[in-house]
C-alpha cells in the first residue's frame, strides 16, 4: 500500500472519529425544539427560532 493512500485513509478514519465523539464541533441544538442544525444555520431548520450569535 502507498504512503499516500495509508495517509488519506488514516485522515478519513480521524475525521470520522472526530464528528461522532465532537457532534458539537459540526452542529448546534436548537434551544426551543431541540433539533440539531448544522453549525453555520441562523435560524432552525424545524421550528424557524432565529440562533443568537
Amino acid at each position: 500500500m502507498s504512503s499516500n493512500l495509508y495517509l488519506v485513509i488514516m485522515l478519513g478514519v480521524i475525521f470520522l472519529i472526530t464528528a461522532f465523539s465532537v457532534p458539537s464541533l459540526f452542529r448546534k441544538k436548537c434551544p426551543n425544539c431541540g433539533s440539531k442544525n448544522w453549525i453555520e444555520a441562523k435560524v432552525c431548520k424545524k421550528c424557524g427560532v432565529p440562533f443568537q450569535e
